[in-house]
């Protein structure tokens, strides 16, 4: 059994998965939880924030700052990464 397949394995007992095969490249995909997508549509939303800053034209540091902490210090984002973190530390440990 080679490293990978190890590391595979050990995967598997820790997260509920589903394999995704693009050409020869597997991809292992979490299964996503409502605390995931909480943090993937912050995510989502500060980098179309930022990613509005940097086209060409004015631009407001201040207001462009203040746009992503609305998004990313909202209490659900904040509240979704603190028990993600606590269940990987949680993982860790069992």
């Amino acid at each position: 059994m080679t490293r990978r397949d190890t590391a595979s394995r050990a995967l598997e007992r820790i997260y509920p998965r589903s394999r995704l095969m693009l050409g020869s490249v597997e991809l292992l995909a979490v299964m996503n939880s409502p605390d995931q997508n909480t943090l993937i549509r912050a995510i989502e939303d500060a980098r179309r924030i930022l990613g509005e800053y940097i086209e060409p034209g004015p631009r407001d540091p201040k207001v462009t700052v203040e746009r992503l902490l609305a998004v990313l210090d909202r209490n659900d984002v904040v509240h979704a990464l603190d028990r993600i973190k606590r269940c990987r530390i949680i993982r860790l440990v069992e």
